[in-house]
């Protein structure tokens, strides 16, 4: 029960509001837009010989876009842990620094 209640203690710190905040906006579509989407297009496709073939599609359609909107929403947020590393001018801080953030020293 103790690490239950740390979880969502940590969703609520100042620096995790964001991605709590994100993540509750996230589930709330997650349940409520396929079965919206469902009844919707029950109602639009009841004259169509299978309906609950196309509202299941539709519903389908819609947890995707939800998914898709969560994970791009989450890639675009900045990493703070990059940008200290980028700007720090010691490099056995985070590891040694690789790729783009590497510097040349010849």
């Amino acid at each position: 029960m103790t690490a239950n209640k740390a979880g969502f203690t940590l969703l609520f710190q100042e620096q995790n509001k964001e991605v709590g905040r994100k993540l509750g906006l996230a589930t709330l579509a997650m349940f409520s837009l396929p079965l919206i989407s469902f009844f919707l297009a029950m109602e639009i496709f009841a004259h169509k010989e299978d309906p609950t073939m196309w509202a299941g599609g539709i519903s389908i359609l819609m947890v995707n876009l939800v998914i898709a909107a969560y994970v791009i929403s989450a890639f675009s947020e900045p990493d703070d842990d990059l940008n200290d590393r980028v700007k720090s001018d010691r490099n056995d801080e985070a590891g040694p620094r690789v790729g783009a953030f590497k510097q040349r020293t010849d």
